[in-house]
């Protein structure tokens, strides 16, 4: 603004001074919001670091980073995809939750080479859907076990490298403003930040596990992430993701262990009670770390041992427990 005072000004004058200082505000909002972003995902990248390790911890992270986009944009569900440098996806969380194998391949790549994410690959920028029943972009998929009005996908950048893609979805047309579009592009930075340091981490964890140590065990009796079986679970114990390990440690098919009840249905009856209080304990925040160990029964009701460790977190709103096991 010139030196003249607000007095001077015309109404004009004065209506286009009081839009530029909104718009300025608005900025500045979206410049903090970022930053907040940006620095709750790196504490979480150093509090898991020292309480987690490979995939564990990049699994978090991806958890972590759809934790934050959902608070800043209000979304009801959202899916996250971590791409190679060929474009592959590595990993991958899902609006549906814990899917059998073949099914998820099935749908991401759907939406890879016809959807809305396929979309943004190819232009990388970010895509907006106002409305998914006029846009030809949008995939319905059967037994879609959520309503999709408006939806935005977003490209986590690392320079011109693609990273990953973010897919916020909303029940209701029109949610997801300009904005909200911007407001999540700037943040997709501090996002990409974190969850190649989360990445880096992994590779290098996996690396030091196939190198063998003076005073360690050898490499084939080391316990590395193929021995581990990793989870999430819901307050009512139900499987929201479980590696295949997790089926394997318990004589399980796949697709027979996500649709168990609980995890505590591979927990011997011995043993029950004693699981069952401690998982109440850390949802509930008396004790946020769950470490255990307990007789596991496989599905042909033979008897293992388990070790189970695992943190409480917040997930789409609620609580959920992520954890590791492995046989003892």
């Amino acid at each position: 603004m010139s030196d003249r005072t607000l007095s001077e000004l015309s109404k004009e004058e004065l209506l286009a001074e009081v839009e530029r200082l909104r718009q300025e505000s608005e900025h500045l909002n979206k410049v903090k919001l970022a930053f907040d972003a940006q620095d709750q995902l790196v504490r979480s990248l150093v509090s898991m670091g020292r309480a987690a390790t490979g995939r564990l911890m990049l699994r978090s992270m991806l958890l972590q980073t759809i934790k934050v986009s959902v608070k800043l944009t209000a979304a009801e569900e959202s899916s996250l995809f971590l791409l190679d440098g060929n474009g592959a996806v590595t990993e991958s969380i899902l609006a549906r939750g814990a899917t059998i194998r073949e099914q998820r391949d099935h749908l991401i790549g759907k939406v890879l080479n016809d959807g809305l994410a396929g979309w943004v690959v190819r232009h990388r920028q970010t895509g907006r859907i106002d409305d998914t029943r006029t846009d030809d972009r949008w995939m319905t998929f059967p037994n879609q076990p959520y309503t999709v009005g408006s939806a935005l996908c977003v490209p986590i950048l690392r320079g011109k490298v693609l990273l990953g893609l973010l897919t916020l979805t909303h029940s209701e047309p029109c949610h997801f403003t300009p904005a909200l579009a911007e407001l999540m592009e700037m943040c997709a930075t501090q996002m990409a930040l974190a969850l190649d340091n989360a990445r880096l981490y992994m590779l290098e964890h996996q690396k030091q596990e196939t190198q063998p140590q003076e005073n360690e065990e050898p490499e084939d009796e080391q316990k590395d992430l193929s021995q581990v079986g990793i989870f999430i679970i819901a307050d009512n114990g139900k499987f929201l993701y479980a590696n295949p390990r997790v089926a394997q440690i318990f004589g399980y098919e796949f697709g027979e262990l996500v649709i168990l009840e609980s995890i505590l249905k591979l927990v011997a009856t011995v043993n029950y009670h004693k699981v069952a209080e401690q998982m109440q304990q850390c949802f509930q925040g008396f004790n946020p770390v769950l470490a255990c160990q307990f007789q596991g029964q496989r599905k042909d009701r033979r008897l293992v041992t388990v070790e189970a460790y695992g943190t409480r977190t917040k997930f789409y709103g609620k609580y959920v427990i992520i954890g590791v096991l492995s046989l003892v």
